[in-house]
């Protein structure tokens, strides 16, 4: 019993002490992350013949859909989930050719404000034109656009 202790204290030590996931590591699986995320809600606007919304803010994004109301945020389904970027990982995006700015917007705050997401998912599959840097400490950036291909490195 002392032995089968003692193994269980070796390899709990040995786990702590793994490497833990280096930039570029980070960066691939956020990409990944996120051009999933971007994949289905192109897919959902073609498949509901909606027009799609993404809304982002400080390391997170929204999904929208465009209703005779205006946008409304989804919530049902898989893009009801807010796509979340480790804190380690800084973003720049460019729609259109023009860096975005974020909006002063404060999370506490329940405001009736309207909300205009920044890239667009038409129901005929196009997404409105965008660059899409990632970065983090000692990693080369990685960069996607709206056709949301993945170059191997």
């Amino acid at each position: 019993m002392v032995v089968v202790f003692i193994i269980g204290l070796l390899s709990g030590v040995a786990a702590l002490t793994l490497p833990s996931k280096d930039g570029g590591a980070l960066l691939h699986q956020e990409r990944f992350k996120l051009i999933g995320s971007l994949r289905s809600a192109r897919a959902e606007a073609v498949f509901s013949g909606h027009s799609l919304g993404l809304q982002w803010q400080r390391q997170r994004g929204e999904f929208y859909v465009l209703t005779a109301d205006g946008w409304q945020k989804i919530e049902k389904g898989v893009l009801a989930k807010a796509i979340r970027l480790a804190e380690d990982v800084q973003t720049e995006l460019l729609v259109d050719g023009e860096a975005l700015h974020e909006q002063s917007r404060l999370d506490d705050e329940e405001t009736e404000q309207e909300v205009t997401p920044q890239l667009l998912f038409m129901s005929d599959g196009q997404i409105s034109p965008f660059e899409w840097r990632l970065s983090a400490a000692g990693a080369e950036s990685v960069v996607f656009d709206e056709q949301l291909t993945v170059e191997q490195p």
